[in-house]
């Protein structure tokens, strides 16, 4: 409202409900059933602190059932379950093939696009990410914390300049002080908990300048 209604091009985000395959569905409902027990045999006898393990499991495992998971209890390291990888190394999940489509769709119409993923630290998915894009044909930089905060905007300047198609990189980076204009397309692989960070960095391209929708 204080810059003017016609200054900022269109603005769309999209959900895309992607399924899991067979195999990771029957391993999620295992883990599910197991897990939920541990927790409830735990909560009956007052202990919490299986609750952010199991949180975190289920909710990060569709995205990371390229690796085994292993879950213990926290305090007395008892094992409540193994559970092996289901996807193949090289081998894309739904959610990651329908990420490299758009990026594909992207790329034939000349546009570069921001692949956000919260899971990079100790079950950390850029790897795998960069090596799918890169077998898929894309040119990829990923952008780290180990990048200092004051040269990020220099940095995803100089991918640019050797014709990067997708930048993948952790939402919590860019949130806030970069104007990421030559990525119009931004695509989230979790939202995170954060609403403000969410909302932050889905706008890091729609910024003043900007005149692609």
């Amino acid at each position: 409202s204080q810059i003017g209604g016609d200054v900022l091009p269109p603005y769309v985000e999209r959900f895309v409900d992607v399924a899991m395959t067979q195999a990771m569905s029957e391993a999620y409902k295992k883990l599910e059933r197991v897990l939920s027990a541990a927790l409830k045999d735990a909560l009956r006898c007052g202990d919490n602190s299986l609750l952010g393990v199991v949180l975190n499991c289920l909710l990060a495992w569709p995205d990371t059932s390229f690796r085994e998971e292993v879950v213990k209890h926290p305090r007395t390291r008892e094992l409540i379950i193994a559970q092996p990888a289901v996807l193949e190394p090289g081998v894309p999940s739904p959610k990651e093939a329908e990420m490299i489509e758009l990026c594909r769709r992207q790329k034939a119409m000349g546009r570069k696009v921001l692949v956000y993923t919260t899971y990079t630290g100790t079950r950390d998915t850029t790897g795998r990410l960069r090596g799918l894009l890169e077998a898929a044909g894309f040119k990829v930089a990923v952008l780290k914390a180990s990048v200092e905060a004051a040269k990020r905007e220099d940095w995803i300047a100089d991918q640019v300049e050797r014709g990067v198609d997708v930048l993948v990189t952790n939402p919590e980076l860019v949130k806030t002080g970069l104007d990421l204009l030559d990525f119009p397309t931004i695509a989230f692989l979790q939202t995170g908990y954060n609403v403000y960070t969410l909302m932050q960095a889905a706008r890091r391209s729609w910024r003043i300048g900007q005149h692609r929708p």
